[in-house]
């Protein structure tokens, strides 16, 4: 019995020997690959695929013999990939083959993303490991790489009209902003034999994003980002805005896609600016395919979206015409709110015709002279003498037809105004103040949200606040968005008692 037992361990110890050193050098990860299924290409690649999981997975500081092995993996994920979402396309029309459709979907779309997490842990290892020394010459290309495959699997999930979450803006912006910091933004990098850089690959998704790809068929997609890809000039993102040269803007402090401009500078600290008008006057350069006046080839369709700058809604809209009171801005949100507390609606509200709604926001129309900023923060009530305000914040504005089009998201069905103030060991010297609290659930994120002036912010603070009667011990969060030197804040209650028993 001994010696079977130790027979078994010999056997064990070998096994998991083999899997803990496939990735452990370049040698072994070459072995790893030389022994893949070769059957066919759909084979190979699904074991590569679960290769990558098993890479990921593990728990190992990142090196420059790390890199090399994640690279030999790319080398040969990416023809392998390219042949499988060939033949998915050549089969997407196709009924009779649903099952082997949706498979190739979820394995390219399981390699897009496993590989732009690859080498976004790689990036955080180069700028913060052990050996971030070390890997710090291959910083610009690990970001392009990261910035690339994030991009690739956001347009993998348009193919089933999945819109980008915020995380995965999030991702994409904050390797462009670590990038930009260290002015290697534009440093040429040299990818599947072409050269880009990580600005270039940053405009690629934002461009991508302003066609409304969900509404294109999975062929158009590709053909879309094959178009711009294949454009030289792309134009890339600029900190200084030009009224009469830039078209669009991307905000890096909200996590999602690009906006159209009127010609206005719009309000923020981390804006970034397009000229699109090349790219534009391109596409439309392109004939229609049949002599039908009326309809366009795919890239005057694309030429069009982009020039509009409003991407088509993800939820139904309801038609709602009507007027609704309207405080506009944070001083004017918080008297109002402060007015309802007391039954004396504040006198600077603004009466606004209501278009349309959803469950995530509502369209305006105002006069065309209106100066509506994007981020730009209202309360919205349909009677201004109930507690029955809405936190909105701006999101898209377009003059059609004299009127200048608002679109609005929503934040918070149910905003409250608070006193808040540092707990004594946290700072007792800084005076108490008043915010908005945006209870749980309004955030989509199963977290509540607090809209408070940024002098009182301080990441990870223990702060008292208090609603009514309640007293809630509170710890900050992250900062999701800056509105007019306020912002908006992710919160954990830690603690709650009645002011009475806390007196």
């Amino acid at each position: 019995m001994p010696d079977l037992l130790e027979l078994l361990n010999t056997v064990t110890r070998h096994r998991e020997h083999e899997e803990e050193s496939a990735f452990d050098s370049l040698a072994s990860v070459r072995k790893w690959l030389n022994a893949l299924p070769a059957e066919s290409d759909y084979e190979t690649f699904q074991a590569l695929v679960e290769g990558l999981e098993r890479f990921n997975a593990e728990t190992v500081e990142a090196n420059a013999e790390r890199l090399k092995v994640l690279m030999a993996i790319e080398e040969a994920g990416l023809p392998l990939q390219s042949r499988v979402a060939e033949h998915y396309i050549r089969v997407i029309n196709q009924p009779s083959l649903r099952l082997g459709r949706q498979t190739l979907w979820r394995k390219s779309s399981a390699f897009w993303s496993l590989l732009a997490a690859a080498w976004t842990n790689m990036l955080k290892h180069a700028y913060k490991g052990p050996a971030h020394l070390e890997l710090k010459p291959w910083r610009v290309a690990i970001a392009t790489r990261a910035m690339r495959y994030s991009g690739h699997a956001m347009r993998w999930g348009y193919h089933r009209s999945d819109l980008p979450s915020e995380a995965a803006w999030q991702r994409i912006q904050k390797i462009f902003r670590l990038v930009e910091r260290g002015g290697h933004a534009q440093t040429a990098v040299t990818l599947n034999a072409r050269e880009t850089s990580c600005a270039r690959e940053f405009s690629l998704v934002v461009l991508l994003g302003l066609t409304n790809p969900v509404g294109f068929k999975t062929e158009e997609i590709e053909s879309i980002a094959q178009m711009l890809d294949s454009f030289a000039d792309l134009p890339l993102p600029q900190t200084s805005f030009e009224s009469d040269r830039h078209t669009h803007a991307i905000d890096l402090s909200i996590f999602e896609g690009a906006f159209a401009l009127d010609g206005n500078q719009p309000a923020g600290e981390r804006l970034r600016y397009f000229d699109l008008a090349p790219l534009v006057e391109h596409l439309l350069s392109f004939a229609p395919q049949s002599n039908d006046e009326d309809e366009d080839c795919l890239p005057r369709r694309v030429a069009k979206l982009i020039s509009r700058g409003i991407l088509r809604r993800s939820r139904q809209r309801t038609r709602r015409f009507g007027r609704v009171w309207v405080a506009s801005g944070v001083a004017n949100i918080m008297a109002t709110l402060l007015g309802t507390q007391y039954g004396k609606p504040h006198k600077g509200l603004e009466r606004w015709t209501l278009r349309d709604e959803s469950a995530e926001g509502m369209g305006f129309g105002l006069e065309e002279s209106t100066v509506m900023p994007h981020g730009r923060l209202v309360a919205v009530s349909s009677n201004p003498s109930e507690d029955t305000w809405q936190l909105l914040a701006i999101r898209w504005n377009q003059k059609v037809g004299g009127q200048l089009l608002v679109g609005a998201q929503r934040l918070s069905r149910h905003p409250k105004r608070v006193e808040i103030g540092f707990a004594p060991e946290a700072d007792a010297a800084k005076a108490a103040t008043h915010a908005v609290l945006l209870p749980t659930g309004d955030s989509g994120q199963g977290e509540s949200n607090l809209l408070m002036p940024q002098t009182h912010y301080r990441a990870g603070a223990r702060m008292m606040l208090r609603d009514g009667d309640v007293i809630y011990g509170v710890r900050l969060g992250q900062v999701h968005e800056s509105h007019e030197r306020w912002v908006r804040v992710g919160l954990d209650v830690l603690s709650r008692e009645q002011f009475a028993a806390a007196a």
